[in-house]
């Protein structure tokens, strides 16, 4: 187990429930973030812990958080505007970085620039260790291993069932108009490419109804293919939005025009930014009601399904703080550089981890 255990950013929602997860599992972790007050009130309220103040507009701030044992939990996002400090600050520390960042602009970073970095100085970067997209790469590998040689393709797709725009949290809503507006990529003919979102449209049977979703960027185009060598496709799909995802499909072509012009994408998410902070959050302890489900189909070069897997846990905050304790806790036996966590952890313990954050795979 790590020397220290640091979230930076625990304050936030997701923040303070990874927090408060460690301490019932009796660790003590140092929290780390912007206000004083508040990390003051939080390390009180969670038995006295230990907290210092640390800010990702100033980066020696947070490159002082961590040394060579420790794991790095963060949880600031926006990501594509916060996160890079503590991700390479975790590289030159060469230590343990996990994130809960679900923006695909992000994780192709991360994977196409610092996994050289990291594997020289040690340091294990787990990005997007997370519901979106930690969860699906455990649905698709498991496909992809009851599949066997045949499987060239794998597909994914995310439900969050009851979930609504106040079931967000405010970080979550101000990343996705980073996704909504970002650059998207997937993983095609056996490389990682760009592609616009929600490229592709399919259903996925899901609680007895077959459900649209998006094709959008995830970790899963750079983890699956780095275990399964035989891979030639990944897809990853968002779901849970109904009618829109062909509105959405129709409305990326749009995007993708306009934000050619000088400006455009910047101010574009100036504006959804401060659009989406008038929509209400909930409470820590709150989402109960909604339901994670994820779809995995391992699929042949002709197109025939393999193996189908759906994993059915809680609502993906509960999950992505329950899953997080127990990595943060955890030796990461992968070698060093950018890693999904099947590589991270290997298939059955990752498999064992996430049924301890109450994901399951239906019969």
């Amino acid at each position: 187990m790590a020397d220290r255990i640091v979230v930076f950013g625990a304050t936030g929602y997701t923040g303070e429930l990874i927090a408060a997860r460690l301490v019932a599992a009796g660790v003590r972790p140092v929290l780390a973030g912007r206000s004083e007050n508040r990390l003051s009130a939080l390390a009180e309220r969670l038995g006295g812990l230990e907290w210092t103040r640390a800010d990702a507009m100033r980066q020696n701030t947070v490159f002082d958080l961590v040394g060579p044992p420790d794991v790095l939990v963060s949880t600031v996002g926006p990501f594509v505007k916060w996160g890079l400090p503590a991700a390479r600050a975790a590289v030159a520390a060469g230590c343990t970085y996990i994130d809960t960042s679900g923006e695909p602009e992000f994780i192709r970073r991360l994977f196409d620039e610092l996994d050289g970095p990291a594997s020289r100085s040690g340091a294990r970067l787990l990005p997007s260790l997370s519901y979106e997209f930690a969860a699906g790469t455990l649905a698709g590998a498991l496909a992809l291993d009851e599949a066997g040689d045949g499987a060239a393709r794998v597909d994914v797709g995310y439900y969050a069932l009851g979930a609504g725009p106040t079931s967000l949290s405010a970080g979550t809503r101000e990343s996705l108009v980073g996704v909504t507006v970002g650059d998207h990529f997937a993983f095609r003919d056996g490389a990682v490419s760009t592609v616009r979102a929600a490229e592709r449209v399919r259903s996925f049977e899901v609680d007895g109804k077959s459900r649209e979703a998006v094709s959008i960027g995830g970790a899963e185009h750079y983890a699956l293919p780095a275990t399964y060598q035989g891979l030639r496709e990944v897809n990853v799909y968002l779901g849970g939005l109904g009618p829109l995802s062909r509105a959405l499909q129709a409305g990326s072509l749009v995007g993708t025009a306009v934000q050619k012009l000088p400006l455009a994408r910047p101010t574009m998410r100036f504006w959804g930014e401060r659009a989406v902070s008038l929509v209400g959050g909930p409470d820590a302890g709150t989402t109960g009601d909604v339901r994670s489900d994820i779809v995995a189909e391992a699929l042949d070069a002709g197109g025939e399904v393999l193996a189908r897997v759906e994993l059915v846990g809680p609502d993906p905050y509960d999950f992505t703080a329950s899953l997080i304790a127990w990595a943060a806790q955890r030796e990461v036996s992968g070698a060093a550089g950018v890693l999904g966590p099947i590589s991270a952890f290997g298939l059955s313990d990752f498999e064992a981890g996430a049924r301890s954050a109450g994901l399951a795979r239906t019969p």
